[in-house]
C-alpha cells in the first residue's frame, strides 16, 4: 500500500528514535535562519555520503501545522483518488486484510499527519519544515529529506512511482528512496555521536538495529500502534527494509563512489528488497507480470492491482499466525469483481518459483481461508505456459462460485525496467 504522502510523519518516528536520547542538544525552536543554516551544514556531507551531487540550492520554508495537514490530504487526494482508495479499501477487505468497518482515508491522513516535522515536495522543489519544531528532532529530519531533495535533482521521483507501476513496484522503488534517505540519515547521525566518520556499510544491520527502538517509541504515535499490521508493516518497509536494500548495496560495492539506487540498482519488485543477496546482486530475479482478462454475465471488474511478496507474507501471517508460505513468489494480479445485484468476488493469480512454493502457498491460504468467516473460497493449483500457478476465488457467503465468471489468466510476462 504505497502513498507519498507517508513521507513525513514516519520520519518523524525515525527522528523520535534515533534523538530521544539527545538530552544534551539544542531544543529550542527552529528559526528561518537556524534551518538554513542547518542545510548549508549537512548538504556537503549528505552529498558525500550519498553519491548525489547537489546540482543545485535546495529551497526550503516553514510551514505551520495546518498547511502540513492540507499538504498531506492533497497529496493523498491526487494519487488515492475516491475511486482508488475506494477499490483499494474494499480489496483489502476482502483479503481479510483490514476490519469491515475501518475507514482507510481517515486512518492514513492520521496516520500520515500525526508527528509530523517536515518533508520534501517534488512538484515544488521545496523543503518544509513545521513552525517551531525543537532543533534535537529537526535536525534528523531535515537530514533525512534533503536525500529526497538531492534525489529528485537526480532523478525523477514521481515517475518511479507512478500508480501504473502496479503496488509491488511502486514499493519497491519507495523502498530504494526511502531506504537511502535512512542509510544516510542514520550515518550522519552516528558520525556526529561517535566523533568518528561512520559510513553507511559499517552501520550495523538497519532492521536489527531500528526495529526494536522503532517499537520502542510506539505508544508516542498512537494512531500507528493501533493501526492494523498491514498498515504498519507497509508503513515501516520503506526504511527499515529499503535502508537494508541500499545498506547491502553500500557493501557489495567495497569502496568506489557510493552506489546510488535508481538506474539499473532500483528494485522492481518488494521480492528483491527483502532478499537483496539472493534475488537482486547475484543476478536479479525479475519478476513476472500478470495480465487478467475481463469478467462476464454482468460481473465487472472494480479494482485490480498486485499485493507482491512484501503484502502476501503479511496477510499470510495475520491468517496463519505467523507461519510464513510467501517465500517464491514471482508475480501476482488480483481483481475486484462486482455482480449485477452488488454482491463482491475476489480473483487473485499468483506465480511462483517453483511448484513447492505453489503448493506451500496453495496449503496455506486453503488454511487461512478456512478459519476466515462469512467468506466461501476455493484455492487451485494450475500451470499457465509451464509456470506454477494458484487462483484463489473468494466471495462473500450466498454467492455461487460454480457460476462466477472468473476473468482467465491472460499472460505472463517477465517485468521489464522502464
Amino acid at each position: 500500500m504505497w502513498s507519498r504522502a507517508r513521507a513525513g510523519g514516519l520520519t518523524m518516528l525515525l527522528a523520535a528514535t534515533l534523538s530521544g536520547g539527545c538530552q544534551g542538544q539544542d531544543q529550542g525552536g527552529l528559526s528561518e535562519g537556524g534551518l538554513e543554516a542547518m542545510i548549508d551544514s549537512l548538504l556537503p556531507s549528505i552529498a558525500a555520503t550519498s553519491g548525489l551531487e547537489l546540482r543545485s540550492p535546495v529551497r526550503f520554508a516553514l510551514q505551520s501545522r495546518d498547511e502540513a495537514r492540507r499538504f498531506i490530504e492533497a497529496q493523498l487526494e491526487e494519487e488515492l483518488g475516491p475511486e482508488e482508495l475506494d477499490g483499494m479499501e474494499r480489496a483489502y477487505k476482502a483479503f481479510g486484510a483490514l476490519p469491515d468497518t475501518l475507514d482507510l482515508r481517515s486512518l492514513l491522513l492520521a496516520l500520515y499527519t500525526e508527528q509530523v516535522v517536515g518533508y520534501y515536495d517534488p512538484e515544488t522543489d521545496r523543503l518544509y519544515v513545521l513552525e517551531g519544531a525543537d532543533r534535537a528532532t529537526a535536525g534528523p529530519v531535515v537530514a533525512h529529506e534533503l536525500v529526497h531533495a538531492l534525489q529528485d535533482q537526480h532523478t525523477d521521483l514521481d515517475s518511479l512511482v507512478a500508480r501504473e507501476r502496479g503496488n509491488d513496484r511502486q514499493m519497491a522503488a519507495q523502498a530504494a528512496a526511502e531506504g537511502q534517505a535512512t542509510l544516510v540519515m542514520m550515518a550522519l547521525q552516528a558520525t556526529e555521536t561517535t566523533g568518528r566518520e561512520i559510513g553507511p556499510g559499517s552501520l550495523p544491520d538497519i532492521g536489527t538495529m531500528l526495529r526494536p527502538a522503532l517499537e520502542a517509541e510506539n505508544a508516542r504515535f498512537p494512531v500507528f500502534q493501533s493501526a492494523p499490521p498491514l498498515i504498519r508493516e507497509t508503513l515501516l518497509f520503506p526504511y527499515l527494509e529499503g535502508a537494508g536494500f541500499v545498506q547491502m548495496l553500500f557493501r557489495s560495492r567495497r569502496g568506489g563512489a557510493p552506489p546510488v539506487p535508481f538506474g539499473e540498482l532500483l528494485p522492481q519488485s518488494t521480492e528483491q528488497v527483502l532478499r537483496p543477496a539472493a534475488r537482486f546482486l547475484g543476478g536479479p530475479d525479475a519478476p513476472s507480470e500478470l495480465e487478467l482478462g475481463s469478467a462476464g454475465d454482468g460481473w465487472t471488474v472494480v479494482y485490480t492491482n498486485t499485493l507482491g511478496q512484501l503484502e502476501t507474507s503479511i496477510v499470510l501471517e495475520q491468517h496463519l499466525r505467523g507461519e510464513h508460505t510467501a517465500d517464491g513468489w514471482d508475480g501476482d494480479r488480483y481483481a475486484l469483481l462486482v455482480g449485477p445485484d452488488g454482491g463482491e468476488a475476489l480473483v487473485w493469480y499468483s506465480v511462483w518459483d517453483d511448484a513447492a512454493a505453489a503448493d506451500r502457498f496453495a496449503d496455506g491460504w486453503r488454511r487461512g481461508l478456512s478459519a476466515r468467516t462469512g467468506r466461501v473460497g476455493r484455492v487451485e493449483r494450475r500451470e499457465v505456459e509451464g509456470r506454477p500457478v494458484v487462483r484463489v476465488v473468494e466471495a462473500d457467503t450466498g454467492i455461487d462460485l460454480d457460476a462466477l465468471p472468473v476473468p482467465d489468466l491472460v499472460s505472463i510476462q517477465e517485468i521489464q525496467r522502464r
